[in-house]
């Protein structure tokens, strides 16, 4: 079985993609969904304070991903968010799985990335490890 071990380095600046792809993805979702929470309500079948809830989430993780401060804690919700929305693509809505078919891929690569920092945590380039706290 062959093993290696990443460099310490190598596997911050990875983590430090992973949060910055997040941290993108959840700041544009938030604008989106801003610009018309009662849009966003009704499209996604909720109530306007939980189609608000859903936004300031996804601003607060976006914020934690791009500081590395409670970051596991993000991902652990965004991993929540993403199985119940996967779920509704699969279960409610009927998708496909292409995103241009209004699939489900993009809801499961947010998972996955979340699924790395819950795991591995924000890494050496974060707020959180640079000033030791």
């Amino acid at each position: 079985m062959l093993m290696f071990t990443v460099p310490t380095i190598a596997a911050g600046i990875v983590l430090l993609l992973v949060r910055a792809v997040l941290t993108v993805a959840f700041v544009r979702e938030f604008m989106v969904k801003a610009k018309d929470i009662p849009r966003f309500a009704k499209a996604d079948g909720l109530n306007v304070p939980t189609a608000w809830f859903v936004a300031i989430a996804e601003l607060a993780a976006a914020v934690s991903f791009a500081t590395g401060v409670l970051a596991q804690w993000a991902g652990l919700g965004v991993v929540v968010l993403m199985l119940i929305t996967t779920s509704l693509h699969v279960f409610k809505w009927h998708s496909k799985y292409w995103a241009s078919a209004g699939g489900p891929e993009y809801d499961l690569l947010l998972l996955v990335l979340a699924a790395v920092i819950t795991a591995f945590g924000a890494g050496p380039i974060a707020i959180p490890a640079l000033f030791g706290m």
